[in-house]
């Protein structure tokens, strides 16, 4: 249960940075080629929403396939090797 929950905080850090280093990149642009720098509040505000709940998809579909590997893992029985 502890991996699950370094997992989600994990990912949730991964996205929102992912966002902050995207939302940059086109602010970085708007002023190379405008020559303003626009980056508004609210930008911010829904990287942080959007990142949590993207880090929350990634643990709830990692718990998913974990527990869909478990039940197939007991469902089959070994094959001969032969």
């Amino acid at each position: 249960m502890i991996a699950y929950i370094k997992l989600f905080i994990y990912s949730c850090i991964f996205c929102i940075t992912l966002g902050f280093f995207l939302i940059g990149v086109g602010a970085l642009f708007i002023f190379l080629t405008k020559g303003y720098l626009f980056f508004p509040i609210n930008h911010v505000e829904r990287i942080f929403m959007f990142g949590c709940i993207a880090g929350s998809a990634i643990t709830l579909v990692t718990i998913v396939f974990n527990l869909i590997d478990k039940f197939n893992a007991r469902k089959k029985p070994p094959s001969d090797p032969e």
